[in-house]
């Protein structure tokens, strides 16, 4: 999954999940962005998708796991 071009939007989609392999690295809630930081607590366990910019898609890499109140997959789609 490629960032979009200069301009154009792509989605983010939050996913809680209850497994993370021993190999992904996770991202505590602290080091996001503060934008991301929003997306990622408005999702309130439930499935999110966001549209977002190409600044905050830059943030998210393959496979973005984040620890805040449980454990959320991040990804640009």
């Amino acid at each position: 999954m490629g960032s979009p071009p200069t301009g154009e939007t792509s989605t983010l989609v939050v996913r809680r999940t209850d497994t993370v392999s021993p190999e992904t690295r996770v991202r505590h809630f602290d080091e996001l962005s503060d934008e991301l930081q929003q997306v990622v607590a408005e999702c309130d366990g439930e499935e999110a998708v966001v549209p977002t910019t190409r600044r905050l898609a830059d943030e998210v890499t393959t496979d973005t796991t984040v620890v805040f109140t449980d454990y959320y997959r991040v990804t640009v789609v």
